[in-house]
């Protein structure tokens, strides 16, 4: 039992010993030139990323500044009159609004 745990480890020693050496020999960069590529790479990824937050932030702040405007035509427009100029105003517009309805109801009649 004791030879089947001594040829274990061996085995586990000499196949570690192989993957170093084979991992040395055919690694395409030296581990210096690797680790410069990934640091590389992470920047060139973060400069990204930060470019496009950047980009989201202005296109969120033109759709703020979309959203804002339409709401305050949307005030003004369901504002109610108020002086008297304006609501004759506004009532003349919808007896203009009543008569071409009419008017086209009496078409669509014919």
């Amino acid at each position: 039992m004791a030879s089947d745990n001594g040829s274990f480890f061996s085995g586990l020693l000499v196949g570690g010993a192989i993957g170093v050496i084979a991992g040395v020999l055919f690694a395409p960069k030296s581990g210096r030139d690797f680790r410069e590529g990934l640091m590389t790479d992470n920047e060139d990824i973060i400069n990204k990323a930060k470019s496009e937050l950047d980009k989201m932030r202005n296109e969120l702040g033109d759709l703020k500044d979309k959203l804002s405007k339409t709401m305050d035509r949307n005030k003004t427009a369901t504002k109610p009159a108020e002086t008297e100029e304006e609501r004759e105003y506004e009532e003349s517009l919808s007896s203009i609004d009543e008569d071409t309805s009419a008017e086209k109801g009496k078409k669509k009649t014919k």
